[in-house]
């Protein structure tokens, strides 16, 4: 080929790879959506007794690690030498069978147990505006209700990979406006005496170190991201061509992600109080469901606990997604191993026993209303971690596909956030 002709395919592959389409706005908000639930939505009540400087610190912190986290993930589960590999296939790839077995199990509990944390903040919330704000002091049946909105959530999110998105779409911009709205409408009830609040060294660090963890899974998309790689990798064969696109998303994603809620958690804790905060943490309630729960603005106490609804709805999603595809990976390897004889498994098989162990755990979880901050602190957290900070850089030095796009100094800094992280979850569980 001549180097004019190589010249025009490089142009109209540049053109083709930075063309904005709807199936990427999609995508785009699928990451928003995942990482703007329940996170968001309980990191006010993380962050909100220590002062403002671990605030600037989290907000300093949270850019790039956002970024550059689950880029790097979403590049590893594109370096896989099949299109159609998930995430269990890539990491067995490149780390063998038994260290793949091990990082897939700690995927699941990565995943997992934010389902379940979903499954009790949205019956929560659920429970709560019913008494609340439709005045019914009985309320309903707790096993009941679980059972009603678990079962509907995962009906909602069994569909094709358009349908969803453009569902996806349409819960996640009114909310990110919403949201917006929300903390601005708070302003005028902000207390100012927090931001010349003395706090000491020590105790900043401390409040830094233990909210960390909330704060990764504030921002946490991961379970998308190998979802998202699959789709984009069988539409765009090139791997280079493939990553320059997926990056594009994520930039955009985070750069909103960011906005919304560093803004909306800044506000929520200059409107809330020390009392109201340590009620949020002693009834396991989201801030938007302590807001709404004041006298005197009736319409600000019906929205709130159905944006609360809605976002950790569409945090579910994201979430659910990555569990059943890890889940569908350990069922069919057992399957294959147990099998009598050499009978042919069903396809479908696999995937019908992942939404059943993922809808009764979810029951479970529901109906027992365990502390949603301490799962966090105890399980995620950590998992998370190594997921997010440490596979994804361990996978880049470790793939040849993947060379050109080491860079030390930005492996180093997710490195040292993921062992901050892991450090935090330490100190955690040393001070209890």
């Amino acid at each position: 080929m001549s180097n004019q002709g190589i010249e025009a395919k490089r142009s109209v592959d540049k053109n083709s790879t930075s063309e904005w389409t709807a199936r990427d706005t999609g995508w785009m908000f699928s990451h928003i959506g995942t990482g703007i639930g329940a996170g968001l939505l309980y990191l006010p009540i993380a962050a909100g007794s220590g002062g403002v400087w671990p605030l600037l610190m989290m907000a300093l912190v949270s850019g790039p690690m956002v970024f550059l986290t689950h880029r790097g993930l979403t590049r590893f589960c594109l370096s896989s030498k099949t299109p159609d590999s998930d995430i269990s296939c890539t990491v067995r790839e490149n780390f063998g069978e038994k260290a793949g077995q091990w990082l897939m199990l700690i995927c699941f509990l990565s995943m997992f147990p934010v389902l379940l944390l979903y499954s009790i903040g949205i019956t929560n919330v659920t429970e709560s505006f019913i008494v609340h704000q439709l005045g019914m002091v009985e309320g309903v049946s707790r096993p009941l209700l679980v059972f009603l909105l678990v079962t509907g959530m995962i009906m909602l999110f069994c569909g094709s990979e358009q349908r969803l998105l453009k569902l996806i779409s349409s819960l996640v911009f009114p909310l990110t406006v919403v949201l917006l709205c929300m903390g601005l409408y708070l302003i005028p009830q902000w207390r100012m005496e927090f931001l010349t609040q003395e706090v000491t060294l020590v105790d900043t660090v401390k409040t830094f170190l233990l909210t960390l963890p909330v704060l990764v899974f504030s921002f946490y998309h991961a379970p998308v991201c190998s979802s998202f790689a699959q789709s984009y990798r069988r539409e765009i064969p090139d791997l280079h061509r493939c990553i320059a696109k997926t990056d594009q998303i994520h930039f955009k994603s985070s750069i909103i992600l960011l906005l919304i809620t560093l803004f909306f958690v800044l506000s929520c804790v200059l409107a809330l109080t020390p009392e109201q905060i340590e009620q949020a943490r002693l009834q396991n309630l989201p801030t938007l469901s302590v807001l709404a729960n004041q006298p005197g603005n009736r319409f600000f106490s019906t929205l709130a606990p159905v944006i609360a609804f809605i976002a950790i709805l569409t945090s579910f999603f994201g979430f659910f997604l990555g569990t059943i595809e890890v889940l569908n990976g350990f069922i069919g390897v057992g399957l294959e191993k147990f099998r009598p004889g050499h009978l042919t498994i069903p396809s479908g098989r696999p995937r019908r026993l992942s939404l059943l162990v993922v809808a009764m755990g979810c029951w479970i979880a529901g109906v027992g209303n365990w502390s949603v901050l301490m799962i966090l602190d105890a399980i995620v957290a950590p998992m998370m971690a190594i997921i997010l900070f440490f596979i994804p850089v361990m996978g880049l030095y470790k793939s040849k596909k993947l060379r050109h796009y080491r860079k030390p100094r930005n492996d180093l800094f997710v490195v040292i956030v993921g062992m901050i992280v892991v450090a935090g979850f330490l100190v955690s569980q040393l001070i209890k």
